[in-house]
């Protein structure tokens, strides 16, 4: 294999960054894994290497730390504008991006690798992401067994969809947190939407005209879970936008989800007609009240199943909150998450066996 060496040296030393491992979150592949299906790249070649992850990543030097083979395998696919790809260098490499048009979210499955921007140093190991922004110069660098997942949506996209979220034009870059600030409950939404976009790209026959809302569906994710220099403007602009009602059915669904819940209860709780109620629902949060309800239980129970301990049954959670059609709640959980909740609360019990 022809190595070529590039110097990369810092006129100061980066500030370093560790994760706390309390941080850590347990990676549930699921449908991850089948990304092995999509190879895009399986080569030694260091020109071939450089060449594809520019071509389906971004533009990059790298450099290999040792005289080794680096078999590098990229898999993956794209959608929109978008792509979700799985790297993988197999040797110790050193990456250095800069002047790139997209964002990069990447979290770590196995190995460590250490990633600078900006003077600052995060040291990433499984169950942690970090963000690389256009803005800034970044080195990545990796040990041999490191493997990245990485999420590429274009800035532009970002940007229009932060401009319509603000309700106004933004003329100072989107700047990510690097990495320190994504919490772990963040972070396990993220991977838990990357398993659901695998599980719909290689089961929905139709995939092709999905792709747009999936990319719409991820910008908007991110952007109201990451956090941002807009993050305290956005969270802000959100609040304003809905009416005081909407806010205390919020505050009144989520605090009672465990209770059968009336759509009479809850206006008269908050002070609007049934009517209202549901046409506010409709216009601010693009639900009924009837929908956010099921949509905060499937959330309550799927967190409940995944950290459950002990001999709790799923029958057991699922009455907690009121669900006595089982079969019914299963086949909704299972068009959610990917799996029937038996399944989840296997998982969990086979994770402390």
């Amino acid at each position: 294999m022809n190595q070529q060496k590039k110097s990369t040296e810092n006129t100061q030393s980066p500030t370093h960054t560790e994760h706390n491992n309390d941080h850590q979150t347990h990676i549930k592949l699921d449908y991850l894994d089948q990304l092995d299906h999509s190879v895009l790249l399986d080569s030694d070649d260091y020109k071939i290497i450089k060449d594809n992850i520019s071509h389906y990543l971004c533009p990059h030097e790298f450099e290999v730390d040792q005289y080794i083979p680096v078999q590098t395998i990229l898999n993956g696919f794209e959608f929109g504008n978008s792509a979700l790809l799985d790297l993988r260098y197999n040797a110790p490499v050193s990456i250095c991006i800069e002047n790139m048009q997209y964002y990069l979210f990447r979290i770590t499955l196995e190995g460590q690798c250490s990633v600078e921007s900006n003077q600052q140093e995060i040291r990433q190991v499984p169950g942690l992401m970090s963000i690389s922004s256009p803005f800034s110069q970044n080195k990545i660098t990796t040990d041999g067994k490191c493997r990245n997942i990485i999420l590429k949506i274009s800035r532009q996209d970002l940007e229009q969809k932060l401009q319509l979220l603000i309700g106004r034009t933004v003329h100072e870059p989107l700047i990510f947190d690097a990495g320190s600030g994504c919490s772990s409950d963040a972070i396990q939404v993220f991977i838990q939407t990357l398993n659901y976009l695998c599980q719909s790209y290689y089961t929905l026959q139709n995939w092709q005209y999905l792709t747009d809302s999936f990319n719409d569906y991820l910008i908007k994710l991110i952007l109201l879970n990451l956090p941002h220099n807009f993050s305290q403007a956005l969270n802000s602009a959100h609040q304003q936008l809905l009416p005081s009602y909407i806010k205390k059915a919020q505050k009144y669904i989520d605090s009672n989800l465990d209770q059968a819940l009336s759509l009479q209860e809850i206006s008269d709780k908050v002070g609007v007609a049934v009517r209202t109620l549901q046409l506010g629902f409709k216009q601010y949060l693009n639900q009924s009240p009837v929908a956010y309800i099921k949509d905060k239980r499937l959330e309550k129970i799927h967190f409940e199943l995944e950290n459950s301990q002990g001999n709790i049954s799923v029958t057991d959670i699922l009455m907690k909150h009121g669900i006595n059609s089982l079969g019914h709640f299963s086949a909704q959980y299972k068009k959610r998450y990917g799996c029937v909740p038996s399944q989840t609360l296997k998982n969990q019990h086979n994770l402390f066996a």
